[in-house]
This record gives structure tokens, sequence and C-alpha cells, in this order.
């Protein structure tokens, strides 16, 4: 199906004629609905209206994204992600990158890269996450550094994947994987990493589609028989178009059939996690990928500037009951503490998992007007204020030296580790403490 950077292939895996998948979705969906679960399965799985373990345990998925990490989005760094006649997807993971070599060097940008990964995350990190509660944490994953082209798989992206799946694997958190950055952008916005603000997986199907079929194909092989994850996130907001949110639902279920028959030809196990149209905001969106296509399989929402009553999930809950399917929040938060707890309150009760978005972002100081809508705060480093009015003209300002670039982004990723953190501990309390 493809091959490591090294040369080594994935032998036994099994072919998929991605090409021709659209002219016999009928095939592709009664092999799809057909495919037995493992037997000797011991991870998670769909049972009715419920996610469950290998005993039948229901079990509720609580825990965070962590976009932060591996697919940064500018908001994250307090750079703009709007404004000025840009489109929103300006900054997204590979210009802020593109951005930090410009300013400091190709070296410098490779040096942030590795401490800004290593102090994200630690086995003390994850180790508390499991004293607060968490159970499940969704890892986004951006092709580029896992595929840069279709067919070729990167040792460097697969141990990040596997690296944070024995950590998680080791305190008892599952880890849903999320393709959060398909190849040609599922989205027109940044956290697509799209570089033109256009969703070329939509608009050029031929070329884009067949890569990430084939991309969670390999993702599906290798990790077929880990029960630490606990399942596939397909695409993350899939949309065609912003002016027409609801629109596409057709061409995004068809796409999906098709993975998930790519995926379930070489793995049975894992939960199929399907996110709806209109950013998966609301009972339309999900509707509009309906009908279900797999025995094992969610579907997602995700929840945001809401209000936390019965009357903001009745839709999702209608829809559950309709399909007989579980459903999850799979993205929420980005609010304050009592919203937090307002919304962890509300989704426990009704037997829906959630994952706050996200663990870490860059704030001004705290108390100074910075807004703390996460568990920790990584301080901004001496001079930043020079970097946000460079990247807040978009790069037609003066930019700091080579010098001050160089000392703001190592602090910056310095300040990420844990202990040089802010603690917003009453999040915490909010989301865990009933």
């Amino acid at each position: 199906m493809g091959q490591e950077s090294n040369g080594t292939s994935f032998m036994g895996m099994a072919k998929v004629v991605i090409a021709l998948a659209p002219l016999f979705a009928g095939i592709l969906l009664f092999f799809v609905t057909s495919a037995p679960a493992s037997a000797q399965w011991t991870g998670l799985r769909v049972q009715g209206q419920q996610i469950v373990d290998q005993n039948g345990n229901n079990v509720i998925l609580k825990g965070f994204g962590t976009g932060e990490i591996f697919n940064t989005e500018a908001y994250m760094l307090e750079w703009p992600d709007g404004g000025n006649g840009q489109a929103l997807w300006y900054y997204g993971y590979t210009r802020i990158h593109d951005t930090i070599a410009t300013l400091a060097g190709s070296s410098v940008e490779q040096q942030f890269t590795s401490l800004w990964e290593a102090n994200m995350i630690t086995d003390a990190d994850v180790a508390t996450w499991a004293s607060w509660g968490v159970n499940s944490i969704r890892l986004s994953i951006n092709y580029h550094w896992l595929s840069p082209q279709n067919g070729v798989y990167l040792a460097s992206g697969w141990a990040k994947i596997d690296n944070f799946v024995a950590l998680c694997k080791k305190h008892n958190i599952k880890v849903i994987l999320c393709m959060h950055a398909a190849p040609g952008a599922q989205n027109p916005e940044l956290m697509s990493d799209t570089p033109d603000g256009i969703p070329h997986l939509w608009t050029e199907p031929t070329i884009y589609q067949p890569w990430t079929i084939n991309l969670w194909q390999a993702i599906a092989q290798r990790y077929a028989n880990e029960p630490g994850v606990a399942g596939y996130d397909l695409l993350d907001e899939p949309l065609l178009s912003e002016k027409k949110p609801n629109s596409g639902g057709a061409t995004v279920r068809a796409f999906y059939v098709n993975v998930t028959a790519a995926i379930r030809a070489v793995d049975q196990n894992h939960i199929i996690f399907a996110c709806g149209t209109n950013w998966c905001g609301s009972p339309a969106g999900v509707k509009a990928i309906l009908p279900t296509w797999d025995n094992n399989m969610v579907l997602v929402f995700h929840k945001y500037w809401d209000t936390n009553n019965l009357a903001s999930i009745q839709g999702y809950l209608n829809i559950r009951t309709q399909n007989n399917v579980p459903i999850w929040n799979g993205e929420t938060g980005e609010n304050t503490n009592a919203w937090a707890k307002g919304m962890s309150t509300l989704l426990d009760a009704n037997n829906i998992g959630w994952s706050w978005w996200t663990i870490k972002k860059v704030n001004g100081p705290v108390g100074n007007g910075g807004n703390i809508t996460q568990p920790y705060v990584i301080a901004e480093p001496p001079k930043y204020s020079e970097m946000l009015n460079y990247v807040n003209s978009f790069g037609t300002g003066t930019p700091p030296s080579q010098a001050d670039a160089t000392s703001i982004f190592l602090t910056m990723a310095a300040n990420a580790a844990t202990s040089n953190c802010t603690f917003n501990s009453g999040l915490i309390t909010a989301l865990f403490a009933h």
C-alpha cells in the first residue's frame, strides 16, 4: 500500500481499488456493515447506543484534544486567525512553522519543534491527566508530518503517534486518532492546514481522496491490534463551503464509506468516529451524513458557545435514539470554568462523552486580560509583542531580528513545559469533580 521513508513495505496489507471506489459504493457498504469484530479484541467497541469495554461495561469517554502539540493553530499562540481581508486559513500549522524558519532559520525551527513537542507531553503529564479522571485523548494528526506524498509514510511521523499511544496506554488512557489536517484539506480553514483557503479534498477528489484513504488504511494496518487506540476520527470538521456549511453531506458520507471500507479491509476492531458537516456543530450537520454505514461506529458533534441545557443536545439525543448509535462530543470548550461544569454535568447525565479543547495555549499574563480556557497557560516570552506585531501585519510589518526571533521561539518552547505553565485548577474541578 505504501512505503516508509526508509523503504520498508507494508507487507500483507489488503488492497482496495481506491480509484474505482465511488463506482462500487453499494458493494463497499455491504462489506463494511458485514465485517465482524475480532473475537479476541480487548479494546473498546460499540454496543447499541453505548461505547463499551471488553466486558460490556458502559464507557463515557472524558478527556482532551491535543491539537497544540502536532497541529498548532494560530490562535493557540495568540497569532491572528483572520483579519485584514485574509481568510481564516492564514496561520495554520505549516505557515506557522514556515514563519519560524523564515525569521529564525531552519535549524532553529527544528529545535523549536523538537523542544515544543517534548515539553508538551511527558510521562508525568499523562499520569496527571489520569489522576484527574481522563480516560481518553483525541490526538490531532497532520498529514504533512506523516505522509508527504501518496503512499509514502515517514518513520518520524509514526514515531509521534507510537510514542503518544504508548504513554497514554501506560496510564490506561485511550487515544482517538483524528485526521485534523487531511491531504488537500477537508475544510477551507486553518485547522485543516489549507495552503490557500480551498478544501482540495473535495475540489480535487481524484488527487486527494485516494491519498487520504490510503493514509487511513496505513494507520489502521499499523494499529489494528492496539487496544490502546479507541478508534479513528475520520475527519475534523469537514466543510465544503463556509457560505453553505450544511451542504455536501452526501459527498462527505460517500467518502466516509470508502474510508471505512479501506480500514475494515485491515482492521475490523476499532471504532469509526464520524464528524458531521457544518463544523460538526449542529444536529443538521450530523443528519447530513446519515444513515450510518458500519456496525461499530460513533456519530460525532462539536459543542461550543451555547447554553448547557437539554435543548442544546436534544437534537443529538434524537439522532442517537433513532439510529441506535452512540454519540460523542469530540470537541468542546474555549469557554469559562462555569460553562465547563455545565457542559460536563449535562453530558455525563445523558451518557455522552466529551473532549475538551485544548490542554495548553499561549496566553497573555493571567489576570491581565488573558482568556484562560484550558488547563495550562504557556507564558509569553520576552519581546513577544514584537512577534505579535509582525504576524498581525501578515508579514508586511517589521520583523524581529533573527537573534530576537530565535530567543522568542526557543523560550516559548521552553515555557511549554508543564512546570513552567500556570495551572487552571478550577477547570479540572469543573470538568471532573461531580
